[in-house]
C-alpha cells in the first residue's frame, strides 16, 4: 500500500472505530453493521471535508480571499513608512509546480473520503 494512502486510511479507521464504538454503547437497538455504515460515513465525509479544503488551499482560493486585508495592511503600513512595499509574489513557474505538488497530496484524502462513503452506502443495504 502506498504510503500517501496510509494517513487518509488510518484515520478514517480510527473515526469509523471511535464512531462505531460510542454508538454501540449509546444504541444497542440497531447492528454492529448498523454502526460501522454510520462510522463509515462520517469518516468519509471528514476525509471529503480535509480535501476539499487542502485543494482549496493548494489552488490559492484562501489567497485570494485574503488579498484585500494584506491591501489594507500595506496602505495602513505605508502611511507610516512611505518607503515600506511588500515583498513580490513567487514567480508563475514555481507556484504552479508548488500548486501541482499540493493538488497531488490531496487526492488520497479525496479518494479515501469517497471509498468510505461508498462502503457506507453498500453496508447500509445488507
Amino acid at each position: 500500500m502506498s504510503a500517501k494512502l496510509f494517513r487518509p486510511l488510518l484515520i478514517a479507521l480510527i473515526l469509523t472505530t471511535i464512531y462505531t464504538i460510542w454508538a454501540v454503547v449509546a444504541d444497542a437497538t440497531h447492528s454492529l453493521m448498523y454502526h460501522m455504515s454510520g462510522g463509515l460515513f462520517i469518516a468519509g465525509f471528514l476525509l471529503l471535508a480535509i480535501g476539499f479544503f487542502s485543494n482549496m488551499s493548494a489552488n490559492g482560493f484562501f489567497k485570494g480571499v485574503t488579498t484585500g486585508f494584506k491591501k489594507q495592511r500595506e496602505a495602513k503600513l505605508r502611511e507610516v513608512d512611505g518607503d515600506y512595499y511588500e515583498d513580490e509574489d513567487e514567480e508563475s513557474e514555481l507556484l504552479e509546480a508548488k500548486q501541482k505538488r499540493a493538488s497531488n497530496r490531496t487526492v488520497p484524502y479525496l479518494s479515501s473520503g469517497f471509498i468510505c462513503i461508498v462502503v457506507s452506502l453498500l453496508l447500509s443495504f445488507i
